[in-house]
């Protein structure tokens, strides 16, 4: 468990930030953040959940005809987004970092060759479940996995569950004006701690918003900024 840090020195590392015209729509979060990681964060943070949680899987077929396995695969990916579909809070997307929609019709839909297996072609994705704050982290993580050991396999497709589940954050930005609130506040009681005496200068406040991934379904929201006193000598 993190440690509650009380700063003696006047000059406190945060963060600052204004709203920006291009958004991020979706976001893989991996990891979960370590202790070096919390020390190098702002005073002034925000808990939230994820929206979704993110489990890659790795689909291959080695059926020898190359257009039955591709048919296969893209039958398996059908199956599980009609799956997906029926229980409401699955859906099925694509990419590294950034998501985007899985299509299983999608005809530019890239099935790779297996170099080292003949007749063996395999393709990457992933099954995202949205996050139910009523549910705990531990039922939903489980949930996901048996819903993809579960799927319909067609042919000689199998579905290989690839490391732990990871975090997705949906436009990370329309958390901004909240984190800016939070450090408003801070310096609000900041001033009234040190007084009158000193002014309180923000740095940073224009860049954006970041994250860090603390729990299952749980991540921290920050504006990197800088706060620096300047205090007036008493005459």
């Amino acid at each position: 468990m993190l440690k509650k840090i009380i700063a003696t020195t006047l000059v406190l590392t945060c963060g600052a930030a204004q709203a920006q015209d291009d958004v991020l729509e979706e976001v893989i979060v991996t990891g979960i953040m370590e202790t070096d990681g919390y020390y190098e964060m702002p005073a002034v943070t925000l808990k939230k959940q994820g929206d979704f949680l993110v489990q890659d899987v790795k689909m291959i077929n080695d059926t020898r005809d190359k257009k039955m396995r591709e048919k296969e695969i893209r039958e398996t990916l059908l199956a599980l987004a009609e799956s997906a579909k029926k229980q409401g809070d699955m859906q099925l997307s694509y990419g590294d970092e950034f998501l985007r929609t899985l299509d299983p019709k999608d005809k530019s839909l890239v099935f790779t060759e297996d170099r080292s297996r003949a007749d063996t072609s395999y393709f990457y994705f992933s099954v995202k479940q949205k996050v139910n704050p009523q549910i705990s982290a531990l039922e939903q993580e489980a949930s996901l996995e048996k819903f993809i050991k579960s799927a319909k396999k067609i042919g000689r497709t199998e579905l290989d569950l690839s490391g732990e589940a990871d975090l997705s954050i949906v436009n990370p930005e329309k958390y901004r004006y909240e984190v800016i609130k939070k450090i408003a506040e801070e310096n609000n009681t900041l001033r009234q701690a040190i007084g009158q005496s000193c002014d309180i200068q923000l740095d940073g406040i224009s860049n954006r918003v970041k994250w860090q991934r603390s729990g299952i379904i749980d991540l921290v929201i920050y504006i990197p900024y800088r706060t620096q006193l300047n205090c007036k000598q008493q005459q």
